[in-house]
């Protein structure tokens, strides 16, 4: 607006020139010029206008040397801008000569205040729609982002949540897909757990110990057994040196290997194998079996072999010799014929109840021996037994007790099976006690379970003895025993029949001061 106000001032003060050097009378050339406003003709010092106050405050700036140039600004005393164009003609006449003209800027300050009000107010309902718009924005893009983000923190956490999609554009598009992505990490995660635990039941539940170690040897994973497993080697410094080098060893060679180890008194099995996939080795997994009672299974059955032949040899070595005598005519005398043929019948009876308690021990390990378990009589069981033993232990000048302190001693039991026991309790209490002992055998109810006892003021058994006498074959010391000796069977078939009828039987032995078995059977029950 400045430029085009002083292209107009410009044009009026080339025409009032044109008019000032077309006009030589000074008298008609005052007379056009005053008509004109803001003009101001300077001749030889003299102000020629129509004297008003601005003319005159223009002009006294101009003399005082306010402006510079042919076109400046110059403000009065009101305060009003004017521009100002000054024309210099005195090299047309002979004396100084100027014209000054001026425009009054008010309009244009007025009109540019406007434009600035126009400016600053299209300004600020431009901020106020931007601000619209961002908050639009953030409303579509920026919060669904946001919670995009805070959703995807929470799945980093476990925590799994569904967005709700709000709009069918990009965003909406990245929600749906962001949603289907949480929820297959959701099942697939939860799968993973489901494996985990799963794997982690069966090997828990496994006997075997197993251990996962890596190519640096360090144990990754471990089911409860391989833990307890691998701690006890730990506390064995040499036995834990070794079994790291054998690992070693199988992540050098990567060939599986299997190894028996004994520790303490259970023997191991560790079976190596390493874990590799194209040809890049991961770790090694061990197997570790605790074969102690397939071991000590294969040593019974050797030394149950062993002792079954020794146990038949000398019988049948018995038997060999005293018939060629016989049959060799080596003995005439019909007391020796008698009496070899005594010891033929004797070791014939120990073979046949060496072969029938064979028989029953077989059969019980397999489970096939019957049993019948119903309501007894145990008092009339009681009688028949002091009518067997009664002579044989008055023979021997051992005193025979019966005790019962039961007023119904009736309850399930196979009454044959219990009468099998309690034979054996008394044959090994008449072998293990001399002239003047006493056998007692009685029975007393608990309210739940009936205690039977047979208890002997013998030889008793010695404490190191106490803990096997109910093992096949494991018999004491029978040069203390009085008369035939026992198979070593008999007190494992006891246990066995108890065991069978749910109950317990328990030994109390003072070498020398005698030995009690307790029975302990419940009152109701069935066979196992």
């Amino acid at each position: 607006m400045l430029n085009s106000t002083e292209t107009l001032l410009e044009e009026e003060i080339s025409r009032a020139e044109e008019i000032v050097l077309s006009r030589h009378d000074n008298q008609d050339l005052n007379a056009t010029l005053l008509r004109e406003d803001n003009l101001i003709i300077y001749r030889d010092g003299q102000m020629i206008s129509q004297q008003s106050s601005t003319d005159r405050e223009i002009y006294s700036r101009i003399i005082e040397g306010d402006g510079e140039g042919n076109t400046f600004l110059l403000e009065d005393i009101e305060g009003h801008d004017y521009m100002v164009r000054v024309s210099n003609l005195s090299d047309f006449f002979d004396s100084e000569m100027a014209i000054i003209k001026y425009r009054d800027l008010e309009d244009i300050n007025e009109s540019m205040a406007a434009v600035t009000m126009i400016i600053i107010a299209s300004g600020f309902v431009l901020f106020l729609i931007t601000t619209s718009f961002a908050f639009f924005l953030i409303n579509r893009i920026t919060r669904p982002l946001i919670s995009l983000k805070d959703a995807a923190f929470k799945t980093a956490k476990g925590k799994y949540n569904t967005i709700e999609t709000k709009s069918r554009d990009e965003i909406g598009e990245l929600t749906l897909a962001f949603n289907k992505m949480n929820n297959d990490i959701q099942s697939n995660v939860e799968q993973i757990e489901h494996e985990k635990n799963l794997r982690e039941q069966i090997f828990t539940s496994i006997n075997e110990g197993v251990l996962y170690f890596d190519s640096r040897v360090r144990l990754i994973y471990s089911n409860k057994k391989g833990n307890y497993l691998y701690d006890h080697m730990k506390a064995q410094t040499e036995t834990f040196e070794g079994f790291q080098n054998d690992i070693r060893e199988i992540v050098q060679y990567r060939e599986p290997a299997v190894e028996r180890v004994d520790i303490n008194d259970r023997h191991m099995q560790f079976s190596y194998t390493p874990v590799e996939q194209d040809r890049e080795l991961f770790g090694v997994i061990l197997l570790i079996r605790d074969i102690t009672e397939e071991v000590n299974t294969e040593k019974m059955r050797s030394e149950f072999i062993a002792n079954v032949s020794h146990e038949l040899k000398t019988p049948m070595v018995m038997l060999s010799g005293y018939s060629e005598a016989l049959i060799d005519d080596i003995v005439t005398e019909p007391e020796e014929i008698k009496e070899m043929a005594g010891i033929i019948k004797d070791e014939s009876d120990r073979m046949n109840t060496m072969v029938n308690e064979l028989i029953t021990i077989a059969r019980m390990d397999t489970g096939s021996d019957f049993f019948s378990i119903e309501e007894n009589d145990f008092g009339d069981l009681l009688d028949k037994l002091a009518a067997r033993f009664r002579h044989e232990m008055q023979g021997n000048g051992i005193s025979f007790n019966i005790e019962v302190d039961d007023p119904d001693p009736v309850f399930n039991f196979d009454y044959d099976k219990i009468n099998q026991v309690l034979t054996n309790l008394l044959d090994n209490a008449i072998r293990y006690t001399s002239e003047g002992d006493n056998i007692t055998i009685g029975i007393r109810d608990t309210g739940r379970f009936k205690i039977i006892e047979v208890r002997d003021t013998g030889a008793g058994i010695l404490p190191e003895h106490q803990e096997r006498v109910f093992e096949r074959f494991y018999k004491v010391d029978e040069s203390r025993t009085r008369g035939k000796h026992g198979t070593g069977l008999g007190l494992y078939i006891v246990r066995s029949i108890i065991h069978r009828h749910n109950g317990t039987i328990e030994l109390e032995s003072e070498f020398g001061g005698g030995t009690t078995f307790r029975i302990t059977l419940p009152k109701t029950n069935e066979e196992r």
